[in-house]
């Protein structure tokens, strides 16, 4: 009888559990519910609290520049927008006279490169939302400028969103700017590239035309032209008692770096003259100009 009673206490027991612990699942989801409405709600507050800080940051800017004598467009004041379209001759009275102004350019490296306002800072505009932190005071003036426009209205937009108020958008960007202007500084023109060998005869049985006629046998594995008329050859000099090759390769890190000035030194001294010296110099370093015409004719680059 007694454990019937017991088994039935138990029962019961775990029923009454079961019933609270779904109860109190019941309530915790509700009140997680509950918790992410709040969440929400703080949100939204706090995106509106920052949406009015902004508003008010303009409405002031807005006051502070009708006060100093600004002419505003009534529709800009109305829309509530954080920039001013500014054609080019109003856009550049603004850079002569405003001292703290900062000019946005917008457009890519190379764009800026070719031309820009002097004193312009650059910041492509799909990278500004990244680079906001480079810029001054949110209420410090900005001349934005792109190529046409297009990209300095959307830059404008952008900062606008985050907070920026004194922003002015130079319409028709640098196609229409009559203002200075400022280039790269142009690259300095390459220093000619030196060609031919320099070849000197002090005297002795072996001519110049048989040393250069040995080291037209010699061959970069790598390039099918013989190494005098691929231009590795700098300089030739031949007398009695020694011939002396100064030469160099393609790059620093030729595979064959040994085994070319070896295979040169074999063949002179096949000549006659058992004291030949190959010297390997990188400076001047190669360049394809040195090919002689014959080689380029070969080598189909003529």
């Amino acid at each position: 009888m007694m454990p019937a009673m017991l088994t039935g206490v138990l029962v019961a027991l775990v029923a009454l559990l079961f019933v609270l612990v779904v109860r109190l699942s019941s309530r915790l989801g509700t009140a997680e519910i509950q918790l992410q409405d709040i969440r929400r709600v703080r949100r939204e507050v706090e995106e509106l609290r920052s949406d009015a800080e902004r508003e008010l940051a303009l409405t002031r800017t807005h006051v502070a520049r009708v006060m100093s004598g600004e002419s505003l467009d009534p529709a800009v004041v109305r829309k509530g927008q954080a920039w001013i379209d500014l054609p080019a001759a109003p856009a550049q009275v603004l850079y002569e006279r405003t001292k703290d102004l900062l000019v946005l350019d917008v457009r890519t490296e190379a764009e800026y490169e070719r031309g820009r306002i002097p004193g312009a800072k650059l910041i492509p505009v799909d990278e500004l939302e990244d680079r906001v932190k480079e810029l001054p005071a949110r209420d410090a003036p900005i001349l934005v400028t792109c190529a046409a426009g297009g990209r300095s209205l959307a830059a404008c937009q952008t900062l606008a969103q985050q907070g920026f108020t004194r922003l002015y958008n130079l319409v028709g960007g640098m196609h229409a700017w009559q203002g200075p202007r400022e280039e790269a500084e142009p690259a300095a023109a390459p220093a000619p590239v030196a060609t031919g060998t320099a070849i000197t005869h002090r005297g002795g049985p072996i001519s110049p035309e048989q040393v250069v006629a040995a080291i037209r046998q010699c061959f970069d594995p790598e390039i099918p032209l013989n190494v005098y008329d691929l231009g590795l050859v700098y300089g030739i000099d031949i007398d009695d008692a020694a011939i002396s090759i100064r030469m160099t390769l393609t790059s620093e890190a030729c595979p064959s770096a040994r085994a070319i000035p070896e295979d040169i030194r074999t063949r002179v001294s096949a000549l006659g003259q058992e004291n030949v010296t190959v010297d390997v110099v990188f400076d001047p370093p190669w360049h394809p100009a040195r090919i002689s015409a014959e080689g380029k004719q070969k080598l189909g680059l003529e």
